[in-house]
């Protein structure tokens, strides 16, 4: 459930000089409220439920999973910007949208730019979903070799921590607001299959720094599989400000476009590369399931299996690998999620692009 709607604070765009700021001191009031009146999780003795709900999770819309899951487990999705020409559109999560963004994008390859929020706006947008139960905040970002978000919410996190924590040792209060802002090492549907592990966590009643601490490891398991139907979307975006497109040769990506070769790259280990070249944008999808339901049957290290495409999914349910991989996913009880890919993924990789995540300890291509 969305916060922001539900328990708002005023979006004051206040600096890290104006302390305190009308927002904090509310914020910190609740919670003294809050525990005069024994506090809601406690009443009903659910220490599990009670340490879930101090801990907020959050993530950037590079994140690729579906608006309405994101929405249930509580997760608060930070805006990335897109300009397109001379036109600015911000990604917020929403597919429809997303799909709208690819449709514009179809048969050219326009002059982009990702420009993520700026520090203050990700700590006011952050402000909106803060609660008096909330002691932690757990942030998971973008690649920051691969865009300036990490940078830009690392900036945000220490200045909300700042306002707050000067605030509640003004009110007598020893008990600090702590955040972390953890780096996924990946994008897309990665940063899906580890945010889908720390809400596992979480839920489970893990303590925030251990949850941090977690994901700070098992960010190394997670293997990102893209399959780019345009590779000239890929080329631009080695030119595009902010960007390093997986690491990859332009000369390879030119001759990849050349002979019509798609190219199935890896994010692994927080490096990039080529892992394959496969004739035929279809075929390399099929390769890429593959390859994923492969990893199934030997083992994940998190059940769950994300897929994200640049534009309708629909095209994917014929694809033999695809039936395959549904049928796996249920023999081995792993969550397999679908959705359209974010406008970040769709400037990186263009219309069509498919982007495939799970996590494993060891990975073969």
């Amino acid at each position: 459930m969305d916060n922001s709607n539900t328990y708002p604070y005023d979006n004051e765009g206040y600096s890290a000089l104006d302390i305190p700021t009308t927002a904090a001191l509310r914020y910190v009031m609740d919670i003294a409220a809050l525990a005069g009146h024994g506090g809601t999780a406690s009443q009903d003795g659910d220490e599990v439920s009670a340490e879930a709900a101090r801990t907020q999770l959050v993530v950037d819309a590079g994140c690729d999973l579906p608006s309405a899951w994101l929405a249930k487990q509580n997760v608060a999705v930070v805006p990335i910007n897109i300009k397109l020409g001379d036109e600015r559109m911000r990604d917020d999560g929403n597919e429809a949208d997303r799909i709208a963004f690819v449709d514009r994008l179809t048969g050219r390859v326009p002059p982009l730019r990702i420009s993520p929020a700026r520090p203050v706006q990700i700590r006011d947008y952050l402000q909106t979903w803060m609660t008096p139960q909330i002691d932690n905040v757990v942030q998971l970002t973008f690649a920051a070799t691969g865009s300036s978000v990490y940078l830009s919410s690392l900036a945000a996190s220490q200045s909300l921590m700042l306002i707050h924590n000067k605030v509640r040792r003004s009110l007598g209060s020893s008990g600090p607001l702590r955040a972390w802002v953890i780096d996924s090492f990946t994008g897309l549907a990665g940063t899906g299959v580890l945010l889908s592990h720390a809400v596992r966590l979480r839920d489970a009643g893990m303590p925030a720094n251990d949850i941090a601490t977690t994901l700070e490891t098992f960010r190394r398991q997670v293997r990102t599989l893209l399959v780019p139907d345009d590779v000239g979307f890929l080329y631009r975006s080695l030119q595009v400000e902010g960007t390093q497109g997986a690491g990859l040769p332009r000369w390879k990506l030119w001759l990849a476009r050349l002979f019509d070769l798609k190219p199935i790259l890896v994010i692994d280990r927080g490096s990039g590369g080529m892992l394959l070249r496969v004739r035929r944008f279809d075929a390399a999808c099929d390769r890429a399931l593959a390859i994923t339901s492969r990893h199934i049957a030997l083992g994940l290290s998190t059940p769950t299996v994300c897929i994200s495409v640049a534009g309708p999914v629909d095209f994917l349910r014929p694809l033999p690998a695809f039936t395959e991989l549904s049928a796996v996913c249920k023999r081995h009880r792993v969550d397999l999620i679908v959705t359209p890919m974010s406008m970040m993924g769709c400037v990186k990789l263009g219309p069509r692009a498919i982007s495939v995540a799970f996590a494993s300890e060891r990975f073969h291509g």
